[in-house]
């Protein structure tokens, strides 16, 4: 026997195995398991998209911009603080004073 007969036959003998094969049907609720994978992979993705939503953007902002605000205030206080504090210790150089005594 030569190798190409040798060839044909396997393939010939694999080729007749097929013979037998009937079409796959799939199981009973096949679709209704695939339609519902594909429900909760939609629902996964619209969970994340509340951040999005107006309302929480503006919320978002508002807090954000009483944050500012708020420091903004804080400073300005410090600031004013601070200069309450050099014109004590300006008087009191002047006057030759304890600074300490002169806390308002």
């Amino acid at each position: 026997m030569e190798p190409n007969e040798r060839m044909n036959n396997k393939i010939d003998e694999t080729l007749r195995s097929l013979d037998g094969l009937e079409r796959a049907n799939p199981g009973p609720f096949f679709y209704t398991r695939v339609q519902a994978r594909l429900d909760r992979h939609r629902e996964g993705r619209t969970a994340k998209s509340w951040t999005f939503r107006p309302a929480w953007v503006a919320a978002s902002l508002g807090l954000v911009l009483a944050l500012n605000v708020s420091a903004v205030l804080m400073y300005q206080r410090q600031l004013t603080t601070h200069e309450q504090q050099q014109a004590t210790e300006t008087v009191a150089d002047e006057w030759g004073i304890d600074p300490l005594s002169l806390d308002w």
